[in-house]
């Protein structure tokens, strides 16, 4: 119940940002002119991508972590020999996220024990798709396009745009890529704020207990050249 509780309030109405981006059109497309590029597009049966959500304070032993993922991962990459000229962009639905799916959490090792109850998991679900958290109704997807991109075709370092609920934020994502024949497979993992987007993790009793600013992000991507 605490669980529950913990996600249900670790954001209040978020702040405007100071970096408005409204998306006039939230669907993935590519450069009408890919400069030699070779295009991939995602498979979202073989692709995951998980949201580690993270407790904390002295008092975080009565909640617990929490792991949100997407199998509904859909978008492109298009890969060229010369790094600065790769790039992606790449979607997921909110209202198809999971929460402490048993599969995922067994994936993500000993800080997410399994099992947790199915009351639990629905109401925390629920709850995050709701108007005062990421606001399903009106904001349905989560973006994440391509900056700059620099180093090794095979190991490049991204600046990412990642629009949530219609704000913007840049990081940097190192990544993995392996190509074989017609598939590519990308891998990686980066850390996004919730205040970034304006949002205010939950915290009682001076910081006792609360939920952490930091999310982990980690994605195993697999395309198919079109």
């Amino acid at each position: 119940m605490l669980a529950i509780l913990l996600l249900l309030t670790s954001c209040t109405t978020p702040a405007p940002s100071s970096i408005p981006h409204p998306l006039i059109n939230d669907t993935p497309a590519y450069p009408d002119d890919l400069r030699g590029a070779r295009l991939f597009q995602i498979t979202p049966s073989a692709s995951m991508l998980h949201i580690l959500v993270y407790r904390g304070g002295t008092l975080a032993n009565l909640g617990h972590n929490h792991v949100v993922s997407s199998h509904s991962v859909n978008g492109y990459i298009w890969r060229h020999e010369q790094t600065r000229l790769c790039g992606f962009d790449i979607s997921l639905p909110v209202g198809e996220l999971i929460v402490d799916d048993n599969e995922a959490r067994v994936a993500e090792g000993s800080d997410f024990p399994a099992n947790v109850p199915d009351s639990a998991r629905q109401g925390t679900q629920h709850n995050m798709l709701s108007e005062a958290l990421l606001d399903a109704a009106h904001y349905p997807t989560i973006r994440l396009q391509s900056g700059n991109i620099t180093g090794e075709v095979n190991a490049p370092n991204i600046v990412v745009h990642v629009t949530i609920k219609n704000q913007l934020h840049l990081y940097m994502l190192p990544v993995n890529v392996e190509m074989s024949g017609r598939m590519l497979h990308v891998r990686g993992e980066f850390t996004i704020k919730q205040t970034d987007f304006g949002i205010k993790p939950y915290s009682i009793a001076m910081g006792a207990l609360q939920v952490l600013d930091e999310l982990k992000i980690k994605f195993d991507l697999q395309a198919e050249s079109i």
